[in-house]
């Protein structure tokens, strides 16, 4: 899937997802982020509503080109603490698992994509797990969501969670379906 296209015409993101959006600017930076947003048809976004989601994926492509990756790396950091997410998440395995499942909770209206989780193992008291993200979000966003509900669910007697790019997979910054990431904690 290409990054900033949207699927489908017809999808919607939730609210929240840009409430997250705006969140994640600094404060002598979010009037940059509302006129991005309102420059793409959103016009302060409620939680409990939806928009287009192909909006929100050009508003975040203007971030990018304005403000770089970075940028949306923290932007998906925050979805951590502003998506709604499915009941019983107690552990960073299970949290990695319902990624999937709390994407398609913020999303409607059509085909989006996926988050696809798999444990990879444990080697010499490392747990590792693989993600593979084939959606239309930029594959920094996507690093950044991912390392956000680690930090969020990151277990208490865990010394780290590292989260990275497999730079042996295919990306969607080189035109990619997806981008892989490896996680690995203990």
């Amino acid at each position: 899937m290409t990054e900033f296209k949207s699927i489908q015409p017809s999808v919607e993101v939730a609210g929240e997802v840009a409430g997250a959006f705006l969140d994640s600017f600094p404060p002598e930076l979010k009037s940059v982020g509302l006129r991005i947003l309102e420059q793409h048809g959103i016009k302060d976004p409620v939680p409990g509503t939806f928009l287009l989601l192909q909006s929100f994926l050009d508003s975040m492509k203007a971030i990018s080109d304005r403000l770089g990756g970075e940028m949306l790396h923290r932007i998906g950091e925050r979805i951590a603490t502003n998506a709604v997410l499915p009941p019983g998440l107690d552990s960073l395995e299970t949290c990695l698992q319902s990624i999937d499942v709390a994407y398609h909770m913020n999303h409607r209206g059509g085909e989006i994509g996926r988050y696809v989780y798999s444990f990879e193992g444990t080697d010499r008291g490392l747990k590792r797990a693989k993600m593979v993200c084939p959606n239309p979000y930029p594959c920094m966003f996507d690093l950044g969501v991912i390392e956000g509900f680690a930090k969020r669910f990151k277990p208490p007697d865990c010394i780290d969670v590292l989260v990275r790019h497999d730079e042996t997979q295919p990306c969607r910054r080189q035109g990619a379906d997806s981008c892989t990431y490896v996680i690995t904690w203990g």
